[in-house]
């Protein structure tokens, strides 16, 4: 039979299941595919599947990234085959205005600078161009309200934007193109001063990194005597968690907070004294008010430093970071502990599986100055989605529930997420952190040394570094020994990855992490 070009569709998996994630993707275009062969790796709902081949050919066209959100029976890839089952799928050539032969990932090298052709085929219903200036109900990814946002635009008066993305979202690479057609646009948002200022180049030296964790292990084997139908191996292919370290009983966030301190001071040749401040970032301080910053600044004997608290969740390093920077070049300080610590073993359902095995405790601290040379910390970008406010919460401790009553539900107390909605959007907002990064600072893949991320989910990092193109083995990944440990994630992989000595002078280095609220943030290190 003569060979024809098919476009095989994103698998269905149930009426219930609408969007799925795309955890990795295994072929590239010009490979030839048995059928059964496996293509790529699908999650919905915390379960994982592989797609395989449905018939024998090539690949003529990937039509998705790794960490995209596609719906159900969307354009996946086109294979190119003589299979009579697959006829049905084919797309007449007359109907394609032009073949599409470059792949997402080959697109993604560098950050987008110019014009990106749609990757679905002409043949494909795509969504109608919106009129400007009426009122629609288009759906934006986080890349491109972050785009839009840093070109001082305003997306709601965007409104004749050809939507290209999973399920009739703007993307990022829609807005690229917009702004491409429409350059006056920028030059009008030049003008009123909204797009970026010079100051985003401005930078701040880290003097010295330090970490610290419990001597306590948690294994798997040790959580699994509450699950006796579950295996240790399931918890590692799920999370890439095989231990974590808890803190002992008398030990508090102070304790850890202030061994990361006096490593950081160490690591950097300095007293305490000549510390002018302390912001510290945690979701659990030992007690509500004073801050957790104050209780560090009297353990460590500079009472009178300013001091103060934050919680953007697991983001919460990043953004201290960047608040600690501005506070420098603004000359509210000179020199600064950036602290994090936290022990999540206090606020773990250990008899909930689906949060049993992710977290653990640490802390990290970076010393902030503003002196000359060294490693140079550029500007964080800080962002999020409270739209997706409920993924990951405590219900319990704040002024709605402030005491557990006799007859509540002990189990608001406790930390519950909604993995599957933390895992498809945490792919695309790392990602999004990383190219946001790459264009802000001129960068393009090949620069980066490394990628130090927020330690959420060994997966969730696989995914990202097949989106963004950086090899995974240039992801410091921490997860295994330490699990999730929320805002101390980056501090303490950064801190580990220093004292193992992979790091060089002028290695770059990116940041990127995704947090409760939902909280978003990345950027760049020099080291």
């Amino acid at each position: 039979m003569e060979k024809f070009l098919a476009l095989i569709p994103v698998p269905s998996m149930g009426a219930t299941v609408h969007e799925l994630t795309v955890i990795d993707i295994q072929v590239e275009v010009g490979d030839p595919v048995a059928k059964g062969q496996t293509c790529a790796e699908f999650e919905s709902d915390k379960s994982a599947f592989d797609f395989e081949a449905p018939c024998d050919g090539v690949i003529k066209n990937i039509l998705v990234r790794a960490g995209d959100i596609v719906e159900a029976n969307s354009p996946f890839i086109e294979i190119e085959t003589a299979d009579a089952t697959q006829k049905h799928l084919e797309i007449k050539r007359e109907a394609r205005q032009a073949p599409i032969s470059q792949t997402w990932a080959g697109m993604r090298q560098t950050a987008p600078v110019g014009p990106i052709a749609s990757p679905f085929p002409a043949s494909v219903p795509r969504p109608a161009l919106k009129p400007a200036g009426r009122a629609t109900s288009i759906k934006w990814t986080p890349k491109a309200l972050r785009i839009a946002r840093e070109a001082g635009l305003d997306p709601s008066k965007l409104t004749a934007i050809d939507p290209t993305g999973p399920g009739g979202r703007v993307s990022g690479d829609d807005v690229q193109a917009y702004m491409n057609i429409h350059p006056q646009l920028l030059t009008e948002a030049a003008a009123t001063g909204l797009a970026a200022s010079d100051t985003s180049k401005q930078t701040v030296c880290v003097a010295g990194i330090g970490y610290a964790v419990p001597r306590r292990v948690r294994t798997n084997e040790e959580i699994l005597e509450k699950f006796p139908d579950k295996s240790a191996d399931e918890v590692v292919k799920t999370t890439g968690i095989s231990s974590r370290y808890v803190a002992s009983e008398g030990e508090d966030v102070t304790t850890y907070a202030s061994r990361a301190s006096e490593d950081a001071l160490a690591k950097a040749g300095m007293d305490v004294s000549g510390i002018d401040g302390i912001i510290l970032a945690t979701i659990i301080p030992d007690q509500p008010v004073p801050s957790a910053a104050s209780a560090l600044a009297k353990h460590l004997g500079i009472p009178h430093a300013l001091a103060f608290d934050l919680n953007a969740a697991c983001s919460g390093w990043l953004y201290a970071l960047e608040i600690g920077r501005t506070f420098i070049l603004s000359g509210s300080a000179r020199t600064l502990l950036v602290v994090t610590a936290e022990l999540l073993s206090r606020i773990t359902n250990y008899e909930d599986y689906s949060t049993a095995f992710l977290f653990g405790d640490g802390a990290g601290a970076a010393v902030l100055t503003d002196r000359p040379g060294g490693t140079r910390l550029h500007r964080m970008g800080l962002s999020g989605d409270a739209n997706q406010y409920e993924a990951i919460q405590r219900l319990g401790g704040g002024a709605k529930k402030p005491i557990a009553h006799s007859g509540c539900d002990v189990s608001d107390f406790y930390l519950s997420m909604n993995g599957a909605a933390v895992f498809k959007y945490a792919v695309v907002a790392f990602a999004d952190m990383i190219e946001q990064t790459l264009q802000r600072e001129n960068l393009a893949v090949d620069d980066v040394s490394w990628v130090v991320p927020h330690q959420a989910n060994e997966r969730i990092l696989r995914a990202v570094s097949k989106r963004v193109g950086i090899p995974y083995e240039r992801f410091v990944v921490t997860i295994g020994k330490y699990g999730n440990t929320s805002a101390a994630s980056v501090s303490m992989a950064l801190g580990w990855a220093a004292e193992e000595g992979i790091f060089r002078k002028g290695d770059k280095i990116i940041f990127c992490s995704v947090g409760a609220g939902l909280t978003y943030a990345g950027g760049l290190l020099v080291w």
